[in-house]
């Protein structure tokens, strides 16, 4: 619910810095998670720990690669948002200002 004494304010400028930074946020995800995905040799830990470290830190791996995934996916889907706002909003300026030079003297 919105109060009477609130206001949204949209800047074209803050939508552009938002995308930017939502893309590069993107891409380090997706970097990370390329990264995660260099599977561990059988002995990486030595050979006494191999049945108990390897397959642990495997799974870890594994699912730190899941959510490195979800969060690039949900990165790449918040600036594909600012950016369709940030469209939309110069598309509301310019036909205020087209409506509006249309009615001056």
């Amino acid at each position: 619910m919105t109060a009477a004494n609130q206001r949204i304010v949209l800047d074209g400028d803050v939508l552009q810095a938002q995308e930017t930074l939502l893309r590069e946020a993107s891409a380090e995800l997706d970097r990370a998670a390329a990264r995660t995905a260099t599977p561990l040799g059988p002995i990486a830990f030595g050979a006494l720990a191999q049945g108990l470290l390897v397959p642990a830190t495997t799974a870890l791996a594994s699912h730190t690669r899941d959510l490195l995934i979800v969060a690039h996916t949900l990165s790449d889907r918040m600036a594909d948002g600012a950016s369709h706002a940030g469209t939309a909003f110069a598309r509301v300026e310019d036909d205020a200002t087209t409506t509006f030079t249309g009615t001056e003297p």
